[in-house]
């Protein structure tokens, strides 16, 4: 046991993954505090739980077309430089939106526009994220990378909210959108200071495959052959479409159902992120990919019973509960996939596989949202998660029937060294 929590230790002594780290997470946390403000500017806005799911989507829905691209063109050219004009773009929206909604010139319309251009400018984004972390330690250390990449996302997701719960409560919403501006400048900073730190190998098209339509399809083409990548993108899909939502109609659920409020909703968030961060964690000592597979069949079982559960659960601390149990499992389904996706992927195909999963994880729970807030407008919520936890238990008969040749394909090379 001391020797696997080590395991942690021993990756954040490499100084660029530390430094890089230490930006994402400073992103990460103002990300989240823009979040949860435009979830709650939503809400005050239209009191709606399927306008919810709509913002869910438009905030996502450009993934659908812009990520392909994404990953072709991470592939080809300077990810480190993708970032950095991102960042850029992410100050720009930033200090734009904030500035509206402070004079109180903030409506509906714009808000539609504006967290349009953040799903654009995040979708060229996490591709090139993917990319630059397996350049950042050894690859016998992915599985360590990645736990800890989730654990600083999550620790994130849990400061993030409660940071904005506490802004929103005393000033409103645009202190907190304009901390995802300052969020972005202090990454830039950490990405120009990496510039002269680190490579990034960079895999030109082949020979007749020059242009970016054909990188693209021989991504897609790669993904629906590998024994191991195809199962795994299908039950991720199954995911995304319905139990990921979960976090965009948090909002609904907080204020909706529980009547509890912005405070309500920042508990909401942030419970979801301690359970994934504690999930994370425990994938990070691993130290290796040996059963990570059935590891993960088996989170999306613990999932659908949350689900179940809070179907019918009256009280705000018990549902409390259920949340957690949702941001473990559904941790443990994507940092497992990350890592075991990473591993196995051939190098020239890691940022065209990366936006594949980016394009699902982003896009399905937009659409999955959309279709949950209008449900959940007509039928209620709790009815809405009640199926959502059905589906999820399908899901988890589909995957346990092919957990072995999964586990075949993905494992590949069993990490020795770290453990």
């Amino acid at each position: 046991m001391a020797q696997s929590w080590g395991n942690i230790g021993i990756a954040l002594r490499h100084s660029n993954y530390r430094n890089y780290q230490t930006g994402r997470f400073i992103s990460h946390t103002a990300s989240w505090m823009y979040k949860l403000a435009i979830g709650w500017l939503v809400w005050k806005l239209t009191h709606s739980a399927a306008w919810l799911g709509v913002f869910g989507f438009l905030d996502q829905a450009p993934a659908l077309l812009i990520m392909p691209l994404a990953g072709a063109l991470t592939d080809r050219f300077d990810a480190l430089k993708m970032l950095r004009i991102t960042q850029i773009l992410l100050v720009v929206q930033g200090l734009l939106l904030a500035a509206l909604d402070w004079f109180g010139l903030l409506n509906l319309p714009i808000l539609i526009v504006m967290t349009l251009a953040y799903g654009v400018i995040t979708a060229f984004q996490l591709p090139a994220n993917q990319t630059i972390l397996p350049n950042l330690m050894p690859r016998d250390a992915l599985t360590i990378a990645y736990g800890l990449n989730s654990v600083f996302y999550n620790v994130a997701r849990f400061t993030g909210p409660m940071l904005a719960g506490a802004l929103i409560s005393a000033w409103g919403t645009a202190p907190a959108i304009f901390c995802n501006a300052i969020g972005a400048i202090l990454f830039l900073g950490v990405l120009l200071y990496l510039a002269d730190k680190i490579e990034i190998p960079r895999q030109p098209a082949r020979a007749g495959k020059r242009n970016m339509i054909g990188d693209i399809r021989d991504g897609f083409a790669y993904t629906m052959q590998h024994a191991g990548i195809r199962p795994t993108i299908f039950i991720l899909s199954a995911l995304s479409l319905f139990p990921y939502t979960v976090e965009m109609i948090l909002p609904s659920l907080a204020d909706g159902v529980y009547h509890m409020g912005a405070n309500g909703l920042a508990w909401m968030t942030a419970i979801l992120g301690v359970g994934a961060m504690v999930q994370a964690a425990l994938i990070a000592r691993r130290g290796g990919v040996s059963g990570l597979s059935n590891y993960a069949v088996q989170a999306i079982l613990w999932m659908a019973a949350a689900f179940c559960i809070i179907s019918f659960m009256t009280n705000f601390w018990l549902a409390l509960v259920c949340i957690f149990v949702i941001g473990f499992a559904a941790s443990a389904t994507r940092v497992s996939s990350m890592t075991l996706l990473q591993y196995c992927v051939e190098p020239q195909m890691r940022g065209r596989v990366a936006s594949i999963y980016g394009l699902i994880t982003h896009f399905f729970p937009a659409a999955g949202a959309l279709i949950v807030g209008i449900a959940g407008d007509r039928v209620g919520l709790p009815k809405v998660m009640a199926a959502i936890g059905v589906f999820t238990l399908l899901v988890w008969v589909w995957a346990f029937l092919r957990r072995h040749d999964m586990a075949k394909a993905l494992e590949v090379e069993h990490d020795k060294t770290v453990r």
